[in-house]
């Protein structure tokens, strides 16, 4: 499938950096070209966040969690975090080399 030391052994790494350019792009173009204001009209707006009272500022924690983190409650979010980020880095390398080995096929390689 691969050539070494031709054009094509770099192929995936340059298909791979040009689709994260596009997004990139893709995404920034979006983010640009629409307001960020809501459409709502201001009628309907939640109500302004009010500051916390001043006293809970002084103790220095100016919110409470419902719970106090603990340690398994921390090594489940790390897992989970991990789990998810593995997952979502596994299927678009996977995507990636469907997409690879389709157009390999398609463009009479092996």
């Amino acid at each position: 499938m691969l050539r070494v030391g031709g054009y094509a052994a770099h192929m995936p790494y340059l298909l791979v950096l040009v689709a994260a350019l596009a997004s990139g792009v893709a995404v920034a173009a979006y983010t640009l070209r629409h307001d960020p204001v809501a459409v709502a009209p201001p009628r309907t707006w939640s109500p302004p966040a009010v500051d916390p009272a001043p006293e809970s500022l002084a103790q220095g924690r100016p919110s409470e969690l419902p719970s106090t983190p603990t340690a398994q409650t921390r090594v489940t979010g790390i897992v989970g975090l991990l789990i998810a980020v593995l997952a979502g880095a596994g299927i678009i390398a996977g995507g990636f080399y469907l997409l690879w080995e389709a157009l390999s096929r398609a463009l009479g390689g092996t």
